[in-house]
């Protein structure tokens, strides 16, 4: 749960506890000076607490702007990168530049209504602090790549190459397409890890489905033969006979065109996301 550090002056004493208050019904850590302490000694608390917060709010007003112990507490915030959020409870506040530049919700009436509350809960849910949006993006970038590498096995460049070499000429070594598209489609079926990369997501998803369908014209357009002990999918004998299976075939070869597509497409957002991946290599 976030914590929230109230900064004030005494006279904005009335709406600070106000805020306090509504904001404790929904945060458990929600910190201020209630007995407005001054002095070194007192100063350590305060560092304390400014250090343990995620969202330093500021009570706004020429009062707050004046007083030596506001201003230092506010300069702590920023040097340790909280997330610092200006609440004006006094109209007619002459606010610096620095304060200027970021987005404030306004009080000014000195009464906390349903509006500005809304705002600033709206506020706090938004902001992650930085840190925890990089660290959550390295996960997801390593569990990303851990993903690919499991599936490049099956699906790599030059195995996909080869299929739609061999699906044009007629001839798919049936057991090298079992030991890859079989697998990995069984792989994906069952597994239920998937990429947080919106992007990675996407083209892996059309390249599935463009697999599918190929998968089921392969069926459809060939027969299973054997020669030498291997077995591959080829022209079935009864093709001369039938008037449908050249419409069969080219349709299987824009399929197989299609998966060439969607891989080529999976390839780039891979390059973009890890430069160092060579897709055309045999994991």
């Amino acid at each position: 749960m976030s914590r929230i550090f109230i900064c004030y002056s005494r006279v904005d004493r009335a709406i600070t506890e106000q805020l306090a208050t509504l904001l404790r019904k929904a945060y458990d850590h929600v910190w201020f000076d209630e007995n407005l302490h001054v002095g070194e000694e007192w100063w350590a608390e305060i560092l304390r607490h400014i250090a343990a917060c995620q969202h330093f709010i500021f009570m706004m007003s020429d009062e707050a702007l004046g007083s030596e112990w506001c201003m230092r507490e506010l300069d702590e915030a920023w040097r340790l990168n909280k997330h610092v959020l200006p609440i004006l409870v006094r109209g007619r506040t002459e606010v610096p530049e620095r304060l200027q530049k970021i987005q404030r919700i306004e009080m000014a009436s000195g009464v906390v209504s349903v509006e500005s509350l809304n705002q600033l809960y709206a506020t706090l849910i938004r902001h992650i602090p930085e840190q925890i949006l990089s660290e959550t993006r390295l996960k997801q970038r390593t569990s990303d790549r851990r993903l690919i590498e499991r599936y490049w096995l099956f699906i790599n460049g030059r195995y996909i190459e080869e299929l739609n070499d061999q699906v044009q000429k007629g001839r798919i070594d049936w057991e090298n397409y079992g030991s890859h598209i079989t697998k990995y489609l069984d792989l994906r079926a069952k597994t239920g890890d998937n990429f947080a990369d919106p992007t990675l997501y996407d083209v892996f998803a059309a390249f599935d489905d463009s697999l599918i369908h190929l998968d089921g014209q392969i069926g459809w357009t060939y027969e299973l033969k054997e020669k030498d002990g291997r077995h591959y999918m080829g022209e079935p004998r009864s093709a001369p006979d039938d008037s449908f299976w050249f419409q069969k075939y080219r349709r299987l070869v824009q399929q197989a065109t299609d998966m060439w597509m969607r891989h080529a497409e999976m390839v780039e957002a891979i390059r973009k996301m890890l430069p160092d991946f060579d897709v055309m290599r045999e994991l």
